[in-house]
């Protein structure tokens, strides 16, 4: 069972459209071998409705069953792990933790309506954000896989299979770098139909202190709303209600490539990552918004957390910052440390500096007796002694 985390990005804009004007269209089309409980969301949003953030994990939208009757006015609330109006900074640092800390595979579902290109995002975790990991947790990353393949909403019996299925391998980021921008981006602009981009790269680590080595896998699933078949609709419902057998029986790509990550045999719980993007205009959303909205409530009610899951990791967020603040601590501790052993530096090197001058003070009084003893001592004590005669005879002459 993996441990599934649902973020929800909300994106309110203002706008001069009117706010009672139809929204998106609702799913269309035959739904293959799907079950009649699974059309609800779809029938009861088909108009969309407007929302209200209440706090940071939940919202309430306000919505209409009947066009006939549209004073009557339905409330519902959606409730989430994360609920925010910006981009979240701390849960990609925090899968890089279950990834190089906790040695944990982890996958990605980024779900938006609209279809969009994703390399600044894949970028930024696959490359930029791994390099940085690696160089805190003091790892090198020995070598590495990507394998892409964009799945199409058909059948898996279907015979006209997915040529766009391929994999690299690579020695360091670099090489995974260069393989996005020219491999992905190429392949993730072709027009194939409607369809969803899926990645799994698998990292081979090596631990510097000891040699030793480990490996990691991380998913990623880039989906947009307006190309999911109403059949791959059915299976993410059942697939995030539980509802293992119902899912499995689905036969899109969509859900045997989330079915294939989470059956791997691990030692560990595969991390789910649910980035969900959401727009409103005015606090109007479509029905195409409201069903992710859904999706992504049924994600967090049915596949939260258990608490002793909980208990290893409570917050991932204010893990991060704890990190944060340990690297700061140990930083302040190196420079506070640096300056205590360059002041015990100085100490011992005026301890030898006065040792020094101690011990040619002491040669300086020595040679001091031994001259008063011989004969160029006494002359010089008779010379003292005229001197002092001689003055006192001039003071006496004056």
């Amino acid at each position: 069972m993996e441990q599934t985390r649902v973020v929800v990005m909300l994106s309110n804009t203002n706008s001069d459209q009117d706010p009672t004007e139809k929204g998106g269209d609702t799913f269309s089309g035959p739904a293959t071998g799907r079950p009649h409980s699974m059309s609800s969301a779809g029938d009861t949003f088909q108009y969309g409705g407007q929302v209200n953030v209440l706090d940071e994990r939940t919202l309430r939208l306000l919505y209409c069953q009947n066009a006939s009757r549209p004073h009557l006015l339905l409330a519902q609330k959606f409730r989430f792990d994360v609920l925010t109006t910006q981009e979240k900074g701390d849960e990609i640092p925090a899968l890089m933790h279950c990834l190089f800390v906790d040695q944990r595979d982890g996958f990605v579902m980024h779900l938006r309506v609209e279809r969009e290109c994703h390399l600044m995002f894949l970028l930024d975790t696959l490359v930029i954000q791994v390099n940085g990991k690696l160089q805190r947790e003091g790892l090198r990353l020995e070598r590495g896989i990507v394998r892409f393949r964009k799945l199409l909403e058909e059948e898996r019996n279907s015979s006209a299979g997915n040529s766009m299925q391929t994999q690299c391998a690579f020695t360091d980021s670099h090489g995974l770098m260069v393989w996005l921008l020219n491999q992905y981006r190429m392949r993730a602009d072709l027009s194939t139909g409607p369809g969803h981009e899926a990645l799994e790269v698998e990292y081979v680590v090596e631990r510097s202190e000891t040699g030793v080595s480990f490996t990691v896998r991380l998913y990623v699933l880039l989906v947009a709303l307006e190309e999911l078949s109403v059949t791959s609709m059915c299976g993410l419902r059942c697939y995030f209600s539980d509802d293992l057998m119902t899912s499995s029986v689905v036969g899109t790509e969509l859900i045997s490539f989330m079915h294939h990550a989470a059956n791997q045999p691990r030692s560990n719980p595969l991390y789910m990552l649910l980035l969900v993007h959401v727009m409103a205009r005015s606090s109007q959303m479509d029905a195409k918004n409201v069903q992710l909205l859904s999706l992504a409530h049924l994600a967090t009610q049915q596949r939260s957390p258990q608490p002793d899951t909980m208990a290893s990791s409570t917050s991932f967020a204010q893990l991060h910052q704890l990190e944060n603040c340990q690297r700061e601590i140990n930083d302040r501790f190196k420079l506070v440390h640096g300056c205590l052993l360059q002041y015990i530096q100085q100490a011992e090197q005026l301890k030898r500096y006065r040792q020094r001058f101690d011990e040619q003070l002491a040669q300086f009084e020595g040679l001091l007796h031994q001259i008063a003893d011989t004969e160029f001592g006494h002359m010089l004590q008779a010379s003292q002694a005229n001197l002092k005669q001689m003055t006192d005879l001039m003071d006496n002459h004056s």
